[in-house]
């Protein structure tokens, strides 16, 4: 009886998730008011009146109820074939580029515990060589990772003994602690990049350093998947990946199914930055303008005319590379812009004297009076 009551229950939970046919009250909203007793007796009616009553098996209806849990619970839990969760990750490291002189670019691309060291000798080499500032990037769609992974990043960036983060367990009382155990390497000023593929570490990271006022932090907000996923096998071919843990900012502050709002709001289209992050070459290319050749006085010293040369090509139904739109990392080139304005106004701000070191007024010369002469 018991479970024939829950499946009953989690198959309405379900088919609260389709289409209304008049389209007046959405049908999530209608079945969130009706009762239990409601509930239990539309399925038996369902079940004896419905024209295809006999489709409304109890194995039917706990698919059903199966796929609409899951469907509500969101980034709580999902399904996952076996074959998918051994698949090896095909990109891990650390990407490390001179945008500028200035200014270093650092992204994370799995998120696994060994780049922890990796990025530990990225930040060494740009103190080691007086890079005024860094941009971090989150942005990297990575599968959900250890939280042992985010502590060692952070500790990077945190103070010796702080309080980085809690993972609060299903359960239990007590809350896991993460204290910063070093010294940070990097306190120079940091930008942070995240958008709504940025993974559970991901999150965790730019949240804690945004709390602790450590960076400012730009892109779309994430998705709020910040805990810790567990994975228990169903059959021979499925998994359940479920939160089994969630991570609590100071003050208990939670993020899971809210996301981070970042300081800087700015989206960028999954399927372009998709196709950035593909593409082969360095970062610089998909991130500063390149002027278009035409027809100036080098031009005219060597006899060639590049605009001509172009339209006829066209002409001929040539596509050229001008042509096409360009794909530009705009997120990143607001970040670029942010720092490099920093820089400008900082080497070129005016210094106006103080008080004590001016100069007093000098005083008029005295001017005397004009004596009358008596002539001899």
């Amino acid at each position: 009886m018991k479970k024939m009551l829950a499946c009953l229950l989690l198959a309405g939970t379900a088919l609260a998730e389709d289409s209304s046919p008049q389209g007046v009250t959405a049908l999530p909203e209608k079945v969130e008011s009706v009762s239990q007793a409601a509930v239990q007796s539309a399925f038996q009616i369902l079940r004896s009146e419905y024209i295809r009553g006999d489709d409304l098996t109890f194995d039917e209806l706990n698919r059903a109820a199966f796929q609409g849990l899951l469907e509500r619970m969101e980034l709580g839990a999902e399904l996952v074939s076996k074959v998918d969760a051994e698949r090896p990750l095909m990109k891990r490291g650390v990407l490390s580029e001179m945008l500028t002189p200035e200014i270093s670019y650092l992204r994370p691309l799995s998120f696994a515990e060994e780049e922890v060291p990796q990025l530990e000798t990225q930040l060494k080499k740009n103190v080691q060589e007086k890079v005024p500032y860094l941009i971090l990037d989150l942005r990297s769609p990575a599968p959900a990772g250890e939280f042992t992974t985010a502590a060692g990043m952070l500790n990077l960036f945190l103070p010796r003994g702080e309080l980085l983060f809690k993972l609060k367990q299903v359960g239990r009382e007590d809350a896991q602690l993460f204290i910063a155990n070093r010294d940070p390497i990097w306190t120079q000023p940091l930008i942070v990049l995240v958008d709504a593929e940025t993974c559970n570490l991901g999150e965790t990271i730019a949240a804690v350093l945004q709390d602790r006022k450590q960076a400012l932090v730009i892109g779309g907000k994430t998705r709020g998947a910040t805990v810790r996923y567990e994975t228990l096998p169903l059959d021979g071919q499925w998994l359940l990946r479920f939160a089994s843990a969630e991570m609590l900012l100071s003050g208990d502050r939670a993020l899971f199914r809210q996301g981070l709002q970042p300081d800087f709001p700015l989206d960028l289209p999954t399927a372009s930055k998709r196709q950035i992050f593909d593409a082969a070459g360095p970062v610089k290319e998909r991130l500063f303008d390149q002027s278009r050749i035409r027809y100036n006085e080098a031009a005219l010293i060597s006899r060639k005319n590049p605009e001509l040369d172009s339209y006829i090509r066209r002409s001929a139904g040539e596509i050229l590379t001008d042509d096409r739109p360009a794909l530009r990392d705009t997120v990143l080139q607001r970040a670029v812009d942010m720092l490099s304005s920093h820089t400008h106004l900082h080497n070129n701000r005016l210094k106006w004297p103080t008080v004590k070191s001016r100069q007093p007024a000098s005083t008029p010369p005295t001017v005397k009076k004009a004596q009358p002469v008596t002539p001899p």
